[in-house]
């Protein structure tokens, strides 16, 4: 699964692309001919043409090649492929011999095979229109593998035939950047002179690190001093004055991304950035960081406001303790008391006398 170095997809993904397959169930689904594509297959009278004619007419079927890139491409016929073609028209995957080593048969077959199926081979004239489907595709998502099926799709649904994956490849890869560089605009266009400068502002240092590097450091303990310092840091955001309504200018996807890109960029990455890049980056970052001070402040508000009241129960609690002590002491000698005039009543004693003995 490995990419090579400024390549968009890795190896695995390039051979998906093209991908023919081998299960039974699947090859059945693509590759089953209609009474029209035998009459088409039988017209041609040796019996490896009529193999070559039904690969080449199955191939343009699925994935949208000749037989000759998939050749190229993969280096041989998938034996699969070939023997469930040829089960079909009651051949053998041996009729195929030499047919491929004809090169001008093969291009002539897969020229009018094409020509009545509708497609067309892809020319240099298509590169634009590639690239233009992949920026497409990529206006939400940086991920290689989503924006190749884009070109792919776009270039089955135009019925023009799939060039190299290569071309795909490079289509891709400028469709994406274009979507790149479409997404950071609608994010930047509008801020005022003062807002890039305050923005450029943050990677200035503040006491041994970056503005930006101490923006990204959010208390998490519930402390007084700590929601004024995540107060002072929303203040600092505010001050900058980035509109939330700049985050509707793109796809929901992919300011998620700039969004997770600020986030986890060191502050002297993000720095390293072309301009328009890195101030895309910064004004969805601090928009989202806005949100999350906002919310951090709030929470931390409440955590120190419960505690305060869980204070102020216990004490309560407490004193209602030794409340109850003095209750209990009172009524001990309230109970001693009526028991000495009682018993005062009953052996015809002082009252008085028998509350002071008691």
């Amino acid at each position: 699964m490995t990419k090579r170095k400024h390549q968009l997809l890795t190896e695995s993904e390039r051979d998906q692309i093209l991908a023919i397959p081998s299960e039974r169930g699947h090859l059945a689904r693509l590759y089953t001919f209609e009474p029209s594509d035998i009459e088409i297959i039988g017209a041609r009278r040796e019996r490896r043409n009529q193999l070559g004619v039904a690969l080449q007419l199955a191939l343009l079927r699925h994935p949208g090649i000749t037989l000759a890139q998939l050749i190229q491409d993969k280096g041989a016929i998938p034996h699969d492929l070939a023997a469930f073609v040829a089960e079909q028209l009651g051949l053998h995957v041996t009729d195929l011999a030499n047919y491929a080593a004809r090169d001008q048969t093969m291009t002539d077959h897969a020229r009018e095979l094409a020509m009545r199926a509708g497609l067309r081979g892809p020319t240099r004239a298509d590169i634009p229109f590639m690239i233009e489907a992949a920026a497409k595709t990529a206006w939400a998502t940086d991920k290689g593998m989503t924006i190749a099926i884009g070109v792919v799709t776009a270039l089955r649904e135009a019925r023009i035939l799939l060039p190299s994956i290569s071309t795909i490849e490079r289509a891709s890869s400028a469709g994406r950047a274009r979507a790149r560089k479409q997404a950071a605009y609608a994010l930047i266009a509008d801020l005022s002179a003062e807002q890039v400068h305050a923005l450029d502002q943050v990677f200035d240092d503040a006491g041994g690190m970056s503005q930006l590097a101490s923006l990204k450091t959010i208390p998490v303990a519930a402390r007084p001093d700590h929601i004024r310092q995540i107060l002072d840091r929303l203040r600092q955001v505010r001050k900058i004055g980035i509109s939330p309504d700049v985050a509707g200018r793109i796809h929901a996807d992919r300011f998620r991304q700039y969004v997770r890109e600020g986030r986890a960029s060191p502050a002297y990455m993000i720095e390293r950035y072309i301009p328009s890049r890195r101030r895309a980056t910064l004004v969805a970052f601090l928009l989202d960081l806005e949100e999350r001070l906002t919310d951090n402040a709030l929470e931390m508000a409440d955590k120190l406001i419960g505690s305060i009241f869980t204070r102020a129960k216990n004490a309560q609690a407490r004193s209602y303790a030794t409340t109850s002590k003095n209750v209990a002491r009172l009524m001990l000698i309230f109970r001693r008391t009526i028991d000495a005039l009682t018993d005062a009543v009953d052996t015809g004693e002082d009252p008085m006398e028998a509350l002071d003995a008691s």
